[in-house]
């Protein structure tokens, strides 16, 4: 069976400081993985490092959000598909949004419950309505695989749930970096778990607890 991501022994490091150690690490597709540990673990790292491998398949959702201040959420949604329209077509949405595209980013505002901030500037959101639209931005991509970084850590659990439950019934494979280990344990069939650059866990959600991965933040 092909690997849809697979890493054998790798290792990365900054002049100063070691962020991976021979990280040996295969996800399948299909597979609803976890990955937890502390800030400064090696999550962000692993998943630029996993993007990298499949990054035509992939819709990377990043802890920055990387939104555009001044434009409108729907605007900032659209930018994931800009290279399939002409420079006429992207200015014109400017002014006028494209049809089919609002449609179709509707639905998408609508699951994450944020339709009624498509047409303000994202400046004028918090910070969880801002992460929403990140994320809705990597839904529209339409990509078979999700690659999140933290994308639920400025939402309360209830929003949190919704929009895993959106992400997850919309990609056939995720990979999400989560601080919260019970939303790992509920949402997830597989649980990665880093400490100190290294892989301490890496076993179905099913056969661990919350004490397994309270370990990783001791």
């Amino acid at each position: 069976m092909r690997h849809l991501f697979k890493l054998t022994d790798y290792s990365f490091s900054y002049p100063d400081q070691s962020v991976l150690a021979e990280v040996s690490l295969s996800i399948e597709q299909g597979e609803k993985v976890a990955i937890v540990g502390q800030s400064g673990a090696g999550k962000s790292t692993l998943l630029n490092v996993l993007y990298a491998q499949q990054p035509d398949q992939s819709a990377y959702c990043v802890q920055d959000r990387q939104l555009i201040f001044g434009l409108s959420c729907y605007n900032n949604i659209y930018l994931a598909k800009l290279a399939e329209h002409t420079a006429l077509q992207n200015l014109l949405n400017l002014l006028k949004p494209n049809p089919r595209a609002l449609q179709k980013i509707t639905v998408i505002a609508r699951q994450l419950a944020i339709e009624d901030k498509l047409h303000i500037s994202v400046n004028k959101l918090s910070g969880g309505q801002q992460q929403r639209v990140a994320v809705a931005r990597a839904c529209y991509q339409q990509k078979p695989v999700f690659i999140g970084d933290e994308p639920v850590s400025n939402l309360d659990a209830l929003k949190a749930q919704q929009v895993l439950e959106v992400i997850l019934n919309s990609h056939q494979t995720s990979i999400i970096a989560l601080h919260d280990r019970h939303l790992a344990l509920q949402y997830f069939d597989r649980i990665v778990g880093l400490k100190a650059g290294k892989i301490a866990i890496d076993k179905p959600a099913a056969k661990l607890c919350i004490d397994d991965l309270d370990q990783l933040y001791l």
